[in-house]
């Protein structure tokens, strides 16, 4: 843009407006001239300005799109000449390629003619080499089949013959054939062997037939030129065995004769011998013959006493117990086998014990054996007991001991100090419940609609605001204005709407907290939300189990107040009750006992929380007969894992809770206000620097000076 030519056209257009300015003094509108004149000249002023601070902008631009325009020139100029680079050595490597190309045609045709002549020499060479390879293949397996037939041929000829073991040597050829045929394979497999590498291992292989063959049959031959020789060497004349045997006989003749003699002299000796030793053992066996009588007499007579000791010792004495002590002593030794030796019986408040010992037993006899099948039921029969009889076995000695119920025992009547020493005391209620709410930060209160857990949770907050220091405590009572609403203190909610939006200004809070941008992380919050199981969604219910453990990090804190009933109904689970320091208040307890497995109890509580539950539960359902609802004794289970505590829940408070270290609000934040001593604060910040903002319907409404948000 030319801006001397704006210039001069603004100052000849304030110069013509000025003009007519001057003329119009001398005319009838005179009353116009000192506008006209005015504005010509500010005109004048006013365009120069304007164009001249027009003109710095349009040079400043100017100067920048010309820098820009040379660098981009230099980054042109450099991409340029990488281009004519790059293109010469396109050019070149195209040029390349061509001559390359060139030369692979050429190759590629001395390459087909060359494999056209080596392919047909190698065709002719492959026939020839073939045949000359398989027949030496086949010439070497006929060498071995006509060794191997010599051999089977001679063999049975020499062993019927002359009868030679040549089981080894027969081994050691049938070895020989086998490595040789490896050998013959190995040659047959190597097609690719060269005529003189296939003649010397063909040479090789049929030296090893010929030597193979040749040398069995010369030990074969060996063997039977060694056995005749062993047969030759004994070989005697026909005059010299006659002889030999002459001598023989004339020798045994003699002896025989010389035998004979001697055997009548000793025969005689004997015979006389004989006949005196038989008088005298006649005579022996008759006085010995008396003594066995004897000897089986008395064998017979301890036989019988041996019988009698075999027996199970019995119970002595005509009573009730020696009687059934005895038959069942006897039941267990004719049916069983088994050998009850009678020790004692005793007395009992039910009926009797008796005591047996099965140390005669040849074998080791548990009580398992003992209580078998229908023994049990056996022993109940013989008996008339009222129970099933079992035995026990002592932890001492080796005897076991038989309880048989008469009578049942008559149930001990607890007394109030019985039940203390099995509970926790109600004056400690608040401090122990304390105590497992600061284990875990969200403490879940479960009983049945009329359990008394509103009585328990009352209770509990009047503790919270007389001894903890500094907490916002915030009630939500969905049944606010109920026959059964005794509360009879701040709330913060008072309706189920109410409660579901302060349930999400919690989670909001704790969301705040956690990413650092709460104005309000300095006061500890407490949420208290009655009827949780009905009032809450399956959502919000997954928000608060999102939230329930975390909360410890952000000074904030929870009671979920609800039915006892299957928590799975209500959108949690048995095992996420885990999380949550628990307390069941009255018949909630069964429902935990029923759940024991799915809460993880150790055996050690679930063997002792039901027996404590059932006895205290039983006195004081007979206690509260005769007592008004509000002073009903009433038992809480507090849990938390393996830790447990029974304890007394105290009678129902009257009236309403003062706070003290702590306050019950109607407003978030409104403990900044309490504890200033006023009584609105500003539920966004905080602030109780507030002031009137008209009603909404018959509520008021506020505004705050310090956020400028209106409640």
């Amino acid at each position: 843009m030319n801006f001397q030519i704006l210039r001069n056209s603004f100052v000849i257009g304030s110069l013509g407006v000025s003009f007519t300015g001057f003329v119009a003094l001398f005319t009838p509108y005179n009353q116009f001239s000192q506008f006209l004149i005015s504005a010509g000249l500010g005109s004048l002023a006013s365009s120069s300005l304007a164009i001249q601070a027009s003109q710095k902008v349009s040079n400043r631009k100017c100067k920048k799109f010309l820098n820009e325009i040379e660098s981009l020139k230099s980054e042109t100029n450099h991409f340029s000449k990488l281009l004519q680079d790059k293109h010469q050595e396109l050019a070149e490597v195209i040029k390349d390629r061509d001559n390359y190309a060139e030369s692979m045609v050429n190759l590629s045709q001395d390459l087909g003619r060359l494999t056209a002549e080596l392919k047909s020499t190698k065709e002719q060479l492959v026939f020839t080499q073939d045949i000359n390879f398989n027949a030496a293949v086949e010439t070497l397996r006929d060498s071995l089949k006509d060794v191997q037939s010599q051999v089977n041929n001679l063999l049975p000829y020499l062993i019927k013959k002359f009868g030679i073991d040549v089981n080894s040597l027969v081994q050691e050829f049938n070895q020989d054939v086998v490595s040789i045929n490896a050998q013959i394979g190995v040659i047959s497999d190597n097609s690719q062997l060269t005529n003189e590498e296939l003649i010397s291992a063909c040479i090789a292989v049929q030296h090893q037939i010929l030597t193979k063959g040749i040398g069995l049959k010369a030990k074969l031959y060996k063997l039977a030129v060694e056995k005749l020789q062993k047969q030759l060497s004994n070989v005697i004349s026909l005059d010299e065995h006659t002889t030999k045997i002459e001598q023989i006989k004339d020798y045994y003749s003699r002896n025989l004769k010389a035998i004979q003699e001697e055997f009548s002299q000793v025969a005689d000796g004997v015979i006389s011998a004989y006949k005196n030793d038989f008088h005298e053992v006649v005579n022996d066996g008759l006085n010995q013959s008396q003594e066995l009588a004897q000897l089986q007499n008395e064998i017979i007579s301890l036989n019988g006493k041996l019988h009698e000791l075999s027996k199970p010792l019995q119970f002595v004495g005509t009573s009730e117990a020696a009687r059934v002590g005895n038959s069942i002593i006897n039941y267990y030794s004719s049916k069983l086998g088994i050998t009850l030796d009678a020790i004692d019986f005793s007395s009992t408040e039910t009926g009797y014990k008796l005591l047996f010992h099965l140390s005669r037993n040849n074998r080791f006899i548990d009580t398992a054996t003992l209580n078998d099948g229908n023994n049990s039921d056996k022993i109940k029969e013989l008996s008339g007991s009222l129970n099933t009889p079992k035995f026990s076995q002592s932890e001492r000695s080796n005897y076991v001991s038989l309880e048989i119920e008469l009578k049942k025992q008559e149930k001990k009547q607890l007394t109030i100090e019985d039940v203390r020493r099995l509970i926790e005391p109600s004056n400690k209620f608040g401090e122990i419940v304390s105590r497992y709410h600061q284990s875990k930060p969200t403490l879940r209160v479960m009983t049945r609609t009329g359990g008394g857990k509103g009585i328990a949770v009352k209770n509990l907050l009047s503790h919270y605001v007389n001894h903890w220091e500094g907490w916002e405590l915030w009630l939500s009572d969905p049944q606010h204005g109920s026959f059964e609403d005794y509360w009879q203190c701040p709330k913060i909610a008072k309706s189920p709407t109410e409660a579901s939006k302060v349930l999400e200004l919690f989670i909001g809070e704790f969301n705040k907290r956690k990413e650092g941008i709460s104005i309000n992380e300095n006061i500890p919050v407490m949420g208290i939300f009655d009827e949780c199981d009905k009032t809450f969604d399956k959502k919000q219910k997954q928000g608060i189990a999102q939230i329930w453990t975390e909360i410890r990090h952000r000074k904030m804190k929870l009671i979920l107040i609800g039915q006892s009933s299957e928590v799975g109904k209500n959108g949690w689970t048995w095992d996420e009750m885990n999380n949550c320091s628990l307390m069941f208040i009255g018949d909630a307890i069964g429902t935990a006992i029923k759940h024991a497995d799915n809460l993880g109890w150790s055996s050690d509580m679930k063997s002792k929380i039901p027996s404590i539950y059932q006895k205290v539960s039983d006195w004081m359902n007979e206690a509260n007969r005769d007592l008004p609802v509000k002073n009903h004794y009433r038992l809480g289970l507090l849990v938390d894992g393996m830790k447990y505590d029974f304890i007394e829940i105290p009678p129902a408070l009257e009236g309403s809770l003062d706070n003290h270290q702590s306050w019950l609000v109607t407003h978030p934040w409104q403990s900044k206000a309490l504890s200033q001593g006023e009584s609105i604060a500003c539920v966004h910040c905080g602030s109780v620097d507030v002031k009137k903002n008209g009603k909404s319907g018959d509520k008021q409404r506020y505004k705050c000076n310090d956020c400028n948000k209106s409640f």
